[in-house]
């Protein structure tokens, strides 16, 4: 196997992980997730010298991870491949009996059910723990913009499940 730049594999192996989890919580197939996951970490090798000197470069990572996801989903549609997420909710829930496995589930699928950018904004902050700032750069967005991302996004999740938790932290 050919080696990679110094530092790249160390890197994919901290980043990897992380880049499968965000898009875990914005899409139900794996084979869809895998192939983002790839294609992200594919970009960051091609980049590497600007990603390699970043000091947090998940922003970065979650700007194009979600560009790919959105790549991949239009590949699979078009093969006719993608599978609907309720179909695939279906599936896992019938193969996994413990109930904090469907809470997950179910809060997952409530989050997909979000505008992107309310999704992306969430995810980033309740996941991640980044601040408005850093997803304000990985957005693209202001800091006013996200929080108010993250404070529709907790509305509405507060309204798809009802008595569940969403706070998860206060801005």
């Amino acid at each position: 196997m050919p080696q990679g730049p110094p530092g790249f594999e160390e890197f994919f192996r901290c980043y990897h992980p992380t880049v499968c989890r965000y898009l875990l919580w914005r899409e139900a197939e794996q084979s869809v997730l895998e192939d983002a996951a790839q294609l992200t970490m594919l970009a960051a090798y091609r980049y590497w010298e600007r990603v390699g000197a970043m000091k947090d470069p998940r922003g970065w990572l979650f700007k194009v991870a979600g560009q790919r996801l959105d790549d991949a989903r239009q590949a699979r549609r078009r093969q006719g491949l993608l599978l609907d997420a309720a179909t695939l909710r279906d599936r896992i829930a019938t193969q996994d009996e413990v109930a904090a496995c469907d809470l997950r589930l179910d809060i997952i699928h409530a989050v997909r059910k979000l505008p992107a950018r309310q999704q992306e904004a969430l995810v980033m902050r309740l996941q991640f723990g980044m601040d408005y700032e850093e997803i304000a750069q990985a957005m693209e967005a202001t800091p006013a913009t996200v929080r108010s991302h993250v404070h529709t996004g907790r509305r509405t999740l507060r309204a798809i499940l009802g008595d569940c938790d969403t706070e998860g932290d206060r801005p």
